[in-house]
């Protein structure tokens, strides 16, 4: 009978694949699955001019996260640092190839400057084929691997933020309340 009828085969196949990819806990890349639970946060960089400081800050703010000078809790951008480094040559002994990294190290401290996450680093890397003939498109490249290594970075950030609660951080505020003689 469906096959008489080939749109509701189509239809039936379109819904099969829809409920099969939901079910099996597939989500687009950059939907927010994992949303950052804490209310409000204090938020400094060694660089906040920088790229990745306002990546981070506009990622915080959509998922809901209230940036201010009281809040109880600090994310602190220690570092951030980018490496370039040449992996293959040529014959005439030029680079062919670059490895680009990016890290970044972050803490989460209370009110006294007591680390309560971290510090730890988060890192992101890409390879690119170093074109000699193309100066212009190697460059534009080049920056546009540093943004998606950026957006990589704010990605991990907010994962690792995602699994932490104000009630949690609380809780390892005290046990260093208790550490303290």
């Amino acid at each position: 009978m469906f096959l008489n009828h080939p749109r509701r085969l189509i239809g039936c196949i379109l819904i099969g694949l829809s409920l099969a990819l939901s079910g099996c806990g597939f989500h687009l890349r950059g939907t927010g699955v994992d949303n950052v639970q804490l209310d409000e946060l204090q938020l400094s960089a060694s660089n906040s001019y920088g790229e990745l400081y306002r990546n981070i800050r506009q990622a915080l703010r959509i998922d809901g996260v209230e940036i201010n000078e009281t809040a109880p809790y600090r994310l602190q951008l220690l570092e951030e640092r980018q490496d370039k480094t040449a992996v293959t040559y040529t014959s005439r002994a030029t680079p062919a190839e670059f490895e680009l990294e990016t890290s970044l190290t972050f803490q989460i401290s209370d009110d006294s400057g007591r680390a309560l996450v971290g510090p730890a680093t988060l890192k992101a890397e890409r390879l690119f084929v170093n074109d000699t003939d193309n100066l212009t498109g190697t460059s534009e490249e080049e920056e546009l691997l540093r943004r998606e290594m950026r957006d990589d970075l704010t990605r991990q950030l907010l994962f690792r933020l995602s699994s932490l609660s104000e009630s949690e951080l609380s809780a390892r505020e005290q046990a260093l309340d208790r550490q303290t003689p």
